[in-house]
């Protein structure tokens, strides 16, 4: 069990890798977007504290986002489960398993926006 306690936590680590990458994407591109709307926009425009406002605005929204995927995404129940559904039903393919991992996700993810995600994959996968 050792062994997937490090495999689970390799995949929270990943989570966490591409929340970050993601946070730093949309930053850059807020701020792209602010370069190229400073020619376009009147020249009397105070543009530090717009940008100040916009940056936290991402920053909340992009923290509230991660936040709730995080909880979402609980690898080891997840494990669990499909453990006991394999145990209950050893003959399973991986495409049954697929899918009752999306079904599982869907369930129990808190966020709306996730579970029409792990929804339409389920359903895709039929």
């Amino acid at each position: 069990m050792d062994d997937v306690d490090q495999q689970l936590n390799a995949v929270s680590q990943k989570i966490d890798k591409f929340n970050d990458d993601t946070k730093l994407n949309l930053k850059l591109h807020v701020e792209h977007e602010m370069e190229e709307h400073k020619r376009i926009l009147p020249k009397g425009l105070f543009y530090g504290e717009v940008h100040e406002q916009i940056e936290q605005a991402v920053d909340e929204k992009m923290a509230y986002f991660t936040k709730s995927q995080n909880i979402d995404l609980r690898p080891k129940q997840l494990y669990a489960y499909l453990i006991s559904e394999l145990a209950d039903h050893p003959d399973l393919s991986k495409k049954e398993l697929k899918i009752l991992a999306f079904k599982y996700l869907e369930q129990d993810a808190k966020s709306k926006f996730l579970r029409k995600i792990f929804k339409k994959l389920w359903r895709r996968m039929k």
